[in-house]
């Protein structure tokens, strides 16, 4: 009887040996896991924080295309926003020279109204944007005179 009880006692100190290693493994395991799960967590929150900063270019880049006037579609064919986003350096050129020709306008129009006398004729005519230096020069000299007129009648109307 002695011997079997010593035979049962080996025989479950290597079955609890065998349970402490197999818990070993399984914490490791464990702790494994949750360095994983962890890793996941943090770019599972980076990937939000990018999706949201995506989100907002997305949205700039749309407000960009529709203040300048960038249609959807291009003929039949829509257009995607990167699409659209092509467009915007030929209709910002467009935005900027229409919104000039308008200033310039209203500037000549008010000068015209306070000094009826001065020629404008050289300055309405304007120069071509894609001119040459040769006539670009020659636009310059004969609104030179104009540009100057202006100056000396603003100069004289503010001296005392």
């Amino acid at each position: 009887m002695v011997l079997d009880l010593k035979i049962l006692m080996y025989r479950n100190a290597d079955e609890i040996e065998k349970l402490k290693k197999i818990k070993e493994d399984s914490d490791r395991e464990a702790a494994s896991m949750l360095r994983q799960l962890k890793t996941l967590s943090e770019s599972r929150d980076s990937m939000q924080r990018e999706l949201v900063e995506l989100k907002e270019v997305r949205d700039a880049a749309l407000e960009v295309a529709e203040a300048m006037d960038i249609p959807v579609r291009d003929g039949d064919e829509p257009l995607t926003l990167a699409g659209r986003l092509r467009k915007v350096p030929g209709a910002f050129e467009r935005f900027v020279s229409t919104i000039t020709h308008q200033y310039v306008g209203h500037v000549l129009g008010l000068m015209k109204s306070y000094w009826p006398s001065t020629h404008l004729d050289a300055l309405g005519r304007g120069a071509k944007a894609d001119c040459t230096e040769d006539q670009f020069r020659q636009y310059l000299a004969e609104t030179s005179g104009v540009a100057d007129q202006i100056v000396e009648t603003l100069s004289k109307a503010e001296s005392p």
